[in-house]
C-alpha cells in the first residue's frame, strides 16, 4: 500500500488520516491546528512540514485541501510536478460553478466571475495538468458541523422565501469518495460529490427543528445570506457513482438523524 500524504489536514482529511492509519497504512499530514496535531500524531500520523511532506511524495498518494487565498496552488504545483506522486486529489467546491441554477454536473460551465470560484477553478487547473484529480464537493456536515449545530447556538439563519436547493454530503460519505478516486479515479478528471438529494434551508431546518424541538430560526431577506446559500442548484453525483461510490447518507433525513443519534 502506498504512502498517503494529506496536505492541510482539516475536519475532513483528518477523518481520513485515522481510517487509513487504523488500517495499517503509513500516513503523513501537514496542519498548523495544534489538537488536531496532538489527535493525529495519537493515530500514528507522521507530522509533517509542508517542504518535508512533499519531498516525500514520489509514488505516494496526495490529497490537497489547502485553500486557495494560501496563496501555494502555483508553487505547490511546480514541487509536485518534480517530485512525481502516483495519484493526486484536489478537494475542490461546487461554488466554482457560480450563479449556475438547475441541474449542475461535471458538463456545467464553471464561472471564472465569481470571486469565492475563480481561486478553486485555477487550482484545480494547475493540478489537472499534473494529471491530478478534482473533487468539486457540495455542502459538508458532520459531527460538529452543520444545521443542526446553527440551530443549536441560534445562528441559523433562512431566507424568507425558503430559499432554493442546496446540495450537502456527509464528512463520512466524503471520505469515502476521496478513497474511491483515489483507487479508480481517472487522472487529470474531475467529480462532484454530493449526496442523492439536494433540498432547501427552509425544508431541511424544519425537519430538524421538529426533531429537534427547537423553535424555528428567523427569516432574513435572500440578499442578505452568504453567496453559498443564495442559489438554487441540484448537484448530480452520477460520475462518482459509476466509480462505484453510493452515500451511506443518500439524504438530509439520513445524516442528520445519525448525527442526532449519535449525539453529535
Amino acid at each position: 500500500m502506498v504512502p498517503l500524504i494529506l496536505l492541510g489536514c482539516g475536519y475532513t482529511l483528518t477523518r481520513l488520516a485515522r481510517e487509513e492509519a487504523r488500517k495499517g497504512r503509513r500516513v503523513l499530514a501537514v496542519t498548523r491546528d495544534e489538537q488536531r496535531r496532538e489527535e493525529l500524531s495519537r493515530e500514528g500520523v507522521q507530522l509533517l512540514s509542508l517542504e518535508e511532506a512533499v519531498a516525500s511524495s514520489k509514488e505516494a498518494h496526495v490529497v490537497i485541501s489547502i485553500p486557495p487565498d494560501a496563496g501555494l496552488d502555483a508553487s505547490l504545483a511546480e514541487s509536485l510536478e518534480r517530485t512525481g506522486p502516483s495519484c493526486l486529489v484536489y478537494l475542490s467546491s461546487t461554488g466554482v460553478y457560480g450563479g449556475a441554477r438547475g441541474h449542475v454536473d461535471e458538463d456545467t460551465p464553471v464561472d471564472p466571475t465569481s470571486a469565492n470560484g475563480r481561486g478553486r477553478i485555477e487550482a484545480e487547473a494547475r493540478y489537472r495538468r499534473l494529471g491530478g484529480i478534482a473533487l468539486r464537493i457540495a455542502g459538508i456536515y458532520g459531527p460538529g458541523r452543520g444545521l443542526h449545530e446553527r440551530l443549536r447556538a441560534g445562528t441559523l439563519r433562512i431566507p424568507e422565501s425558503g430559499g432554493g436547493r442546496i446540495s450537502r454530503v456527509h464528512v463520512d460519505d466524503l471520505v469515502q469518495a476521496i478513497q474511491v478516486v483515489l483507487e479508480k479515479g481517472e487522472l487529470g478528471g474531475w467529480y462532484c460529490v454530493a449526496d442523492d438529494r439536494p433540498a432547501t434551508q427552509a425544508e431541511t431546518s424544519a425537519w430538524l427543528c421538529a426533531r429537534m424541538g427547537l423553535p424555528p430560526p428567523p427569516a432574513v431577506p435572500l440578499a442578505s445570506l452568504h453567496e453559498s446559500l443564495r442559489g438554487d442548484r441540484a448537484v448530480s453525483n452520477a460520475r462518482l457513482k459509476a466509480l462505484g461510490w453510493r452515500p451511506r447518507y443518500p439524504d438530509f433525513v439520513a445524516g442528520f438523524s445519525a448525527l442526532l443519534d449519535a449525539g453529535t
